[in-house]
């Protein structure tokens, strides 16, 4: 220590005194100081009754014939969140203090945690009727808006918009998994590539392809990631498209020629349906008209060839004969452990992914009395749902398979790609609906059913149409419908669906302006020009002189363009070309001709005075004329010839003949 510090120390010891004593006041309080806790809980229910208020505010902004009900809603909510029970089921009061020591009810429902110890909630927003028990299932849901939410609340087809594929049927339907594109197609072998970001109220796409020409298109489907397109048409090859639908990759085609199916490399007849695995995004399945089930990987793809070579598995479906049966549906369960192909002869067969597919794991040969349209599990793989031809909705459970567990009759099917499915949650089943050849007005439909027990719920119906392809995104919470008109509906509900169509069905309809003509006048100044800019450093060259004026302008001007000359002319094909004659002596017969010409005509070569070499020979021209004189040698032997005459005369007209 320096003599100085020492010095100061000495000067003024309390304060060095009274600095260590607040050290160790100061250490001792942190010392006895705890840790502070935070209930999470208590900030997860003040998050949730905050939240719950605000809804209540937004769904007021409604229109008059929807604030009843979501008044109704915001009241119920509010009443479910106050009062809640702590953690030693006693009920707190407004005031936060706990008054009365209850047993718990088995029927009471706890949502949520408790409030935090000494909450005063805002009594503006408080309900006194107090809260009913929930029903579990959709059936028991009643229609009255004081009670409880309705079903059609839950289905988001409070609005609907209209899109234009064609002239023809919409067959297949695909959303992308964010929910930002969609694609449709048909009959009519185009595919529509439509994007919610830039589309208007006009729903029109903004591109449209035709990956097989003169193909139906049977099937679509985005992988999980939305970066590739599977299309599936009448051709036996699947084609990959990307996001834009530029095609990137395809299947090879098998040789229809071999009889096992297991030694061709891919189909050999049109491709009936298409789906991506659900876990593994470079996985996929297909189904042919060849009888297989087929299963590829992008991992596969030759960049040389452009083109999936091989598939990694091949699946044959057979009758109960042992014969070669269409599969006109297939799918993957949720979890990608089971794959189930439905067959034109009615049958459902379901194998377990990742053995050699040699016997199935589930089997009904009497699903249905005709083909399949579509098959898909339920979310917790235990159910799947079947739609057939014969105009019949069903649902099977995988421990009892040989009978169906609820069965609905007299659906009109009319399409073999009609669709069926589970809503987002699981709550309803869907299905499309069209009617058939003959039978009057062609009427179609989507329809909703309870998922427990196939109860119809909720009924969407079309005149002079027929509903053939259906898809329920459940991020938006949007569905898709194909018409057999050529159109497509969009539903959707702005109280539960997100984006999609809520971004451009409210967007104005642009204008083309590709046929309007402005005509604009443009103002340029010369100095401002880039060529009349200062580069240099030097004084000169830093500002616009009359010097460097003239140097642009005498550059500009035509006496310092060079002079192009005339380009030199092409070498000749063959003999002679472009009105030019080849070099003789080329060949034989050249040589000979130009011989020839040359001795008959040296004496008129070699003549200097070209007009007394012609009239050399007019003596022998007289008396053996050739061609003009010799067709007048009888009429007229001596030619006359017209005199000139110095001056102009009138002209001379000829004089019509008397009648006789």
């Amino acid at each position: 220590m320096s003599s100085s510090e020492e010095s100061s120390k000495q000067e003024h010891p309390q304060e060095d005194s009274h600095q260590s004593t607040t050290k160790d006041e100061t250490k001792s309080k942190n010392s006895s100081k705890k840790a502070q806790h935070f209930d999470f809980e208590t900030l997860f229910q003040k998050t949730i009754h905050d939240q719950q208020i605000r809804n209540a505010e937004r769904q007021a902004t409604f229109t008059d014939t929807d604030r009843e009900e979501t008044a109704d809603v915001a009241e119920q909510l509010a009443a479910v969140s106050l009062p809640r029970r702590d953690r030693g089921n006693n009920i707190v009061d407004a005031n936060g203090a706990n008054n009365v020591q209850v047993e718990e009810d088995e029927n009471d429902d706890d949502v949520g945690p408790a409030l935090p110890p000494g909450f005063i909630p805002d009594t503006s927003v408080q309900v006194k009727v107090a809260q009913k028990d929930m029903p579990n299932e959709p059936s028991q849901w009643s229609n009255d808006d004081d009670e409880d939410v309705n079903v059609s609340s839950l289905i988001p087809a409070t609005y609907e918009a209209k899109i234009v594929h064609g002239h023809k049927a919409v067959l297949s339907l695909a959303f992308d998994a964010q929910g930002s594109k969609f694609v449709t197609g048909g009959q009519n072998y185009a595919v529509q590539f439509f994007d919610f970001l830039k589309m208007d109220s006009a729903m029109k796409p903004f591109r449209e392809v035709f990956p097989a020409e003169s193909h139906v298109i049977n099937t679509l489907a985005f992988s999980s990631n939305g970066e590739t397109l599977l299309v599936g048409t009448g051709e036996a090859q699947i084609r990959l498209l990307d996001r834009m639908g530029k095609q990137w990759a395809e299947t090879v085609r098998g040789d229809q020629y071999l009889v096992d199916l297991g030694n061709t490399k891919g189909h050999t007849a049109a491709v009936n349906h298409l789906c991506w695995h659900p876990l593994n995004k470079k996985e996929y399945l297909s189904c042919s008209d060849d009888g297989s089930l087929r299963l590829w990987s992008t991992d596969d793809f030759k960049t040389i060839t452009k083109c999936i070579n091989t598939q990694r598995k091949v699946i044959k479906t057979r009758n109960a004969g042992g014969r070669r049966t269409i599969p006109t549906t297939c799918c993957y369960s949720r979890d990608g452990k089971l794959i189930a192909a439905g067959c034109d002869d009615g049958s459902i067969q379901i194998w377990k992914h990742g053995h050699n597919f040699a016997n199935v794991k589930y089997l009904n040969r009497n699903a249905h009395n005709g083909a399949i349209c579509s098959l898909e599990f339920s979310p917790d793989g235990k159910q799947i749902l079947s739609r057939g031809m014969d105009d019949t909705l069903k649902l099977f459970n995988l421990e009892k398979f040989k009978e169906p567990v609820h069965e609905v009759k007299n659906l009109p099917c009319m399409f073999v790609q009609s669709s069926c499915g589970y809503s987002p949650h699981g709550e309803f089943v869907f299905t499309t609906t069209s009617g058939r050849e003959g039978k009057g007005k062609d009427t179609g439909g989507l329809l909703f059913f309870n998922s427990s027990n196939l109860e119809l719920q909720y009924r969407i119906e079309y005149d002079d149409t027929g509903a053939v392809s259906c898809s329920w995104h459940p991020k938006l919470d949007q569905i898709l419908v194909g018409l057999s008109d050529g159109t497509c509906r969009i539903y959707y509900d702005p109280r539960s669906s997100i984006r999609g169509a809520l971004l451009c069905a409210t967007r104005p309809v642009k204008r083309v302006r590709t046929n309007e003509v402005v005509k604009e006048e443009m103002i340029i100044a010369p100095l401002a020009l880039e060529m009349f800019q200062p580069r240099g450093e030097e004084g000169e060259e830093k500002d616009v002189t009359e010097w460097r004026l003239r140097r642009v302008l005498r550059m500009q001007s035509g006496r310092k363009k060079p002079q192009f000359r005339k380009p030199a002319e092409m070498p000749m094909q063959g003999t002679s070309a472009g009105g030019r004659l080849a070099k003789s002596g080329g060949t034989l017969h050249s040589y000979i001709a130009q011989e020839l010409g040359k001795s008959q005509n040296q004496t008129f070569i070699q003549d200097e005075d070209v007009r007394a070499s012609i009239l050399r020979h007019a003596d022998a021209a007289e008396k053996e004329p050739l061609y003009i004189s010799k067709a007048y040698k009888r009429t007229q032997p001596v030619p006359i010839f017209a005199e000139d005459e110095e001056e102009d005369n009138e002209p001379e007209y000829k004089v019509s003949k008397p009648n006789s």
